[in-house]
Parts: structure tokens; sequence; C-alpha cells
């Protein structure tokens, strides 16, 4: 009989399984930070193409998930071969994004006046120490109102593109997990945020030391810095949605899935 982990030997299997996995590929996983990045955090706000995003940000987290699964059971693939792979299930992926839309849409409404609040708060350039202390209910009202939405995503693409899932089914197996799991699942969290953050104050170290020397260098190193350590964020956090999907749902492997 085979004996379940611990809540605490299950965190540290999946923070080494995620450090292991970005140690085979950083550049490689780095490039699918910076993707992940662009497209979902820079591109909407500079050209509005927030709602577009969000619904191909299902279909883009199943690639992820693939990328990293590939990556673990040592199968080397490229963008076409999960595209191939993913493509009978891409209308279920859409329909997902359409969901995140939809609920995307519902939180501008409810958020609507808090947005102009703020809007408010900028033009007025008050004290920065007040405009934060403002600011700070209404962002945990976004917080609160945007994790349904990540507890959704985070395990729904991966089982409608590899295991064949319903979008229904695959929600509510997604929220059911969650459930299970909260425990494993938001330490671990907490483990790749702090080892982030450390990484952070590693690099901003060095930063500041080169600053001593040039000021104008050092400025220019910060700003790499901060993008480094958002492409890393993304990576790492992209490895924990994959080792999580594999080990509570036991993804299948690449091959039973009869492409179109």
């Amino acid at each position: 009989m085979q004996v379940q982990p611990t809540i605490l030997g299950q965190v540290n299997a999946w923070v080494r399984d995620i450090l292991a996995l970005f140690r085979q590929k950083p550049g490689k996983w780095m490039l699918l930070g910076l993707a992940h990045v662009f497209f979902f955090a820079m591109l909407p706000g500079l050209i509005g193409l927030k709602f577009v995003s969000f619904l191909l940000l299902p279909a883009f987290l199943a690639l992820a998930v693939g990328f990293y699964r590939d990556a673990d059971i040592g199968r080397e693939s490229d963008l076409g071969d999960l595209l191939n792979e993913i493509k009978p299930s891409f209308r279920k992926l859409l329909g997902l994004g359409a969901i995140c839309v939809a609920y995307v849409l519902l939180i501008n409404l409810l958020t609507a006046e808090d947005a102009m609040q703020l809007e408010a708060m900028a033009r007025n350039e008050e004290n920065p120490e007040q405009v934060l202390e403002q600011s700070f209910p209404i962002l945990v009202k976004l917080m609160l109102l945007l994790t349904p939405l990540v507890l959704v995503i985070w395990f729904a693409p991966a089982l409608v593109a590899y295991q064949e899932y319903s979008v229904g089914r695959a929600i509510k197996s997604s929220l059911a997990a969650f459930i299970q799991y909260l425990l494993p699942l938001l330490l671990t969290w907490v483990a790749v945020t702090l080892i982030i953050m450390l990484s952070m104050t590693l690099a901003g170290v060095l930063v500041g030391m080169m600053s001593a020397a040039s000021k104008t260098m050092g400025g220019f190193l910060m700003l790499v810095l901060v993008f480094a350590c958002m492409l890393f964020a993304s990576a790492l956090m992209l490895a924990f949605q994959y080792v999580s999907n594999r080990d509570i749902f036991k993804m299948p492997r690449p091959g039973r899935v009869e492409l179109l």
C-alpha cells in the first residue's frame, strides 16, 4: 500500500521538484516566463487587449504545463508538438477562457467605483502614505474577487487539454482539489514566494554594490533585476502549477491522446 506523504513532506517534495525542473533548462523557462509576462501583464495594459488575453490564458497555461511535463519525463518537444496535442481540446479551452472573460467583466463592474477612487487619488497627488492606506482595502477586495479565478485556472486548463475533461467537470475538479489540498498548496506557494524574495534580495545587494561604483549603471541594473525577477517568479509559479497538476490528478504521459 502506498503511504500518503505528510503535508510538510508534500510541500518539500513539490519545492524540490520545482527547483529541479527550473535547473534543467533555466533559459527555456525564463523565455516561457517572458511570454507569460508579456502577453498577460504588459501587452493588455499597453493596447487594451486584456479580455483577449484572458480568453487565451487557459490555452497558454495548458501549453506551459505541457512544456514542463515533457521536460520532467525527458521528452523533447516543441511548440508545434504541444499545439497538435491540445488541438482537439482547443474549443473547450476557449470556452474556459470565455468564462474567465465573463468573470473579469463582472469584477470590473464590482470594482468600477474603486477604480475611479484610485484614479482620483492619483490625480490629486496625495501623500504616498495616505494613498497606500486608502488603496489597501481596495487591493484586498480585488485579490479576494480574483481568488476564484485563480482556483479555476490552476488545474482546469491541463485537465481539459490532457485528460479530456469537460469544461464544467474541470472547473468542479479544480475547486475540489484546492479544498482537499489547500494546506500543501498554500504552504508551497509561501515557500516559492520566499525563494523568489530571497533571490531578489541577494541580487539587490549585488546591484547595490555595483551602484556604488556607478549610479547610471546601478539604475540600469536595477531595471534589469526587476524584470528578471518577474520572469523568474513566473517560471517558478508555472513549474508549481505543473507539479501540483501532475501529483494531484496523475497526468498521463503523452501518446495516449489521439490527434484529430
